[in-house]
């Protein structure tokens, strides 16, 4: 039976101030690398964006937005599912990679800037949106208390992450996961410029077209991580 790779954790220019792959380029890396798709999940407001936050918010989004359709359109000569996302600070220094939401969403929530992890959770779940914390030990001078978000605010957690995760890093995430079997668990290459790409994501046995897709089949959890 055919098999199709999605890379689940990527940064894009301009809405990553740290990414450096502009549409084509990614689109390109991820059929070059044997990517049937990805899932973009640039920094948001509380990230490392590279969008103004002062702007309004139908223009903060709408940059957003933007690039997630370019992309999309940089995708059609390679026949690529280029899906939305975002990866937003929730506690100082913790993240979350946000999976089956939309721009509609945010437009709907300008408030959601100001919420704390509780909120954001009730909200992603009325709309079907899967939360999982990226690379929940990660270290860093920023980040003052490394380890896992409250496991009742999210559906599951990263456990193999390249770009910002060692061994050991990616190990704890691994035995987390392995003491609460409930959870989602993700791969991701958190790729910031295309030689990261091939690294990490999920394998499944039907093709991802959209977003509503995407939440079904991390939440039904059949798909395989890859963990290298």
């Amino acid at each position: 039976m055919k098999q199709y790779k999605y890379q689940m954790h990527t940064h894009t220019t301009p809405c990553s101030r740290c990414g450096l792959m502009t549409p084509y380029d990614f689109c390109k890396g991820l059929h070059d690398n044997g990517y049937k798709g990805a899932v973009i999940t640039n920094h948001f407001l509380h990230g490392n964006t590279g969008i103004d936050r002062d702007l309004p918010w139908e223009e903060f989004v709408k940059a957003y937005e933007n690039d997630y359709l370019e992309c999309k359109k940089a995708a059609k000569e390679f026949d690529l599912d280029i899906l939305f996302g975002i990866e937003e600070v929730v506690v100082p220094g913790l993240e979350i990679l946000c999976y089956g939401l939309t721009p509609k969403i945010l437009y709907e929530n300008p408030d959601l800037g100001n919420w704390g992890v509780e909120n954001w959770s009730k909200l992603m779940r009325k709309n079907g949106v899967v939360l999982i914390q990226a690379h929940p030990f990660r270290k860093a001078d920023y980040i003052p208390n490394p380890g896992p978000l409250p496991l009742e605010y999210v559906d599951g957690i990263e456990i193999y992450n390249h770009g910002n995760s060692t061994q050991e890093m990616n190990d704890k995430a691994m035995a987390l996961a392995s003491e609460n079997p409930h959870l989602i668990t993700t791969s991701g290459a958190d790729a910031h410029w295309v030689e990261n790409i091939p690294f990490g994501g999920i394998v499944t046995k039907k093709r991802i077209r959209n977003e509503k897709t995407l939440a079904k089949i991390l939440k039904s959890k059949k798909f395989e991580p890859i963990i290298l």
